[in-house]
């Protein structure tokens, strides 16, 4: 078992459970500890208020709903993140594009490495 998320707290926000199970999985494995996980905005919002993380990965696209309300609401808390999608990061808006962006399907190395360039591992804001 790698630890090189060790300590970290991970909202993770996929609309999709069996991809959220895979991504608390390998988070899990590589020692992040999973805060929670939503398939919508308003969950996610209810646990962005009611959890302490470091961080967040975020599904771009969470069915017929946008994840744009979350990603101000992280800007706002200054809690870091990284996008999931299938889309070309031209399609993104430009503001999120200084936010990591990983394409679907993705290696665990790929999340692992993401994560660990954003989170701090100290106590959450």
């Amino acid at each position: 078992m790698a630890d090189e998320l060790s300590g970290c707290r991970v909202l993770v926000v996929e609309d999709e459970p069996i991809v959220a199970f895979d991504l608390a999985e390998i988070l899990e494995r590589h020692g992040a500890t999973v805060v929670g996980w939503a398939g919508n905005v308003a969950d996610a919002r209810r646990l962005v208020a009611g959890s302490q993380m470091d961080c967040a990965v975020l599904d771009v696209d969470l069915g017929r709903e946008s994840v744009a309300p979350l990603v101000r609401e992280l800007g706002v808390l200054q809690i870091p993140f990284v996008f999931m999608t299938g889309y070309d990061e031209k399609d993104l808006s430009p503001l999120w594009r200084a936010h990591p962006i990983l394409h679907k399907p993705m290696l665990a190395a790929e999340l692992v490495d993401a994560l660990s360039r954003v989170c701090s591992f100290g106590p959450a804001l």
